[in-house]
Order: C-alpha cells, then structure tokens, then sequence
C-alpha cells in the first residue's frame, strides 16, 4: 500500500511542471516584475498562492465536484471569473511606459490575485488532479497537507522566476514602442492561455 511519502517524488514533478509551464498567473507576473519589479510584485505573488491552496482545499472538500453537478452555479462562475481575467488582459495591453510614475497604476492586490484563481482553468485543473492523483484515502487530509505544501513550494519557486523574468527583460525595454510591445505580447499570450476556457463556456 502506498504511503504519502511514496508519493511524494511524483507529485513534486507533477506540481514544478503545472508552476512553472505558462499560464494566466506566470504572463500577469511577468508584466508586474517589468512594470513595477519583484518587490512590488510580492502581494500579487502571495496573493496567488493563498487562491490556489484554496482551489486545493476547495477540490478536497468536494466543491469542485458539486459544482459540476450543478452546471449553472458552475457556468455563473465561469462568467464572473473569466470576465475578471479578461478586464485584466485588457489593462495589460493597456499599460503605459515601463516605470514612468501613474502610467500603469500599480499591480494587482493580494485580494485581487487570490480572486483572479476562482477563474483560472489551469489552477482548477491543476488543483483538482493534483487532489484526485496523489490523495490516499487511509490517510486523506495528511495528504492533502501534502499537496498544499508541495505545490505552495513549487509555486512560490515558480511564480518568482516569472516575475524575476519580467523584471530582466525591463532592462531592454528601452523605448516606449518596445514597452508597448511587450505588454501587448503578454497580453495576447494571457488571453491565448484563456481559449481553452472560452471554448468551453461557448460549448455550454
């Protein structure tokens, strides 16, 4: 029978590559790190966390899987969140020069980047497997513990390497159209990311 600790080399894999491929989060926190810097970021990046060990939790509870089973509740959330995601990409490819004072307002709260995960596909999927794969019935919440503290690790990792990326490539976004360049960039990469949730909500 295995134990949680079995388990533990295949979840880590399983949780660095879900942090670290992109996504909805890592293309926001790219553009934070260059528009405001890793500092400045860190709320976003808390915030991130905080949601996505509630998406965790959320799963373990059964929240996911009544959702599923009330299609409406599950379409209302749908809506509410990828319409969040989307006023977000559009105030990213919106954003002003890099680092002139007042041009891009400032970045995302914790509040704001824990509410953002309630519409992100990949963190309710990446959520939702992680607790479906690597839980154990003979001892479900230790390993719940488990997985909340192995992919708050592996994120935590991964979300400030994005940022710390957004933050290098500041140093070469030397003109105003290069600036807009790169907002525009992620922002199309965001809402790239997005399509699998939008097609979705269209097939609905």
């Amino acid at each position: 029978m295995s134990t949680v600790w079995d388990l533990l080399p295949a979840m880590s894999v399983f949780a660095f590559v879900t942090a670290m491929t992109p996504g909805p989060n890592n293309f926001l926190l790219a553009s934070s790190g260059a528009q405001f810097g890793i500092r400045q970021s860190l709320r976003h990046l808390v915030g991130i966390r905080i949601g996505v060990i509630g998406l965790v939790l959320l799963c373990a509870g059964g929240v996911a899987l009544a959702l599923k089973q009330h299609p409406e509740l599950y379409r209302v959330l749908q809506f509410l969140g990828l319409g969040y995601m989307l006023w977000l990409v559009v105030k990213l490819m919106c954003f002003n020069a890099i680092g002139k004072s007042g041009s891009a307002g400032k970045p995302l709260s914790m509040k704001q980047a824990m509410l953002f995960q309630l519409g992100n596909v990949k963190a309710w999927m990446g959520s939702l497997a992680l607790v479906t794969s690597y839980s154990l019935p003979s001892h479900y919440w230790l390993s719940v513990f488990n997985i909340v503290v192995v992919f708050t690790v592996f994120g935590l990792f991964a979300n400030t390497c994005w940022a710390g990326v957004g933050r290098w490539i500041n140093q070469y976004l030397n003109t105003s159209l290069k600036q807009r360049a790169f907002n525009v960039s992620l922002g199309c990469m965001t809402l790239l990311s997005l399509l699998p949730a939008i097609t979705e909500m269209i097939k609905l």
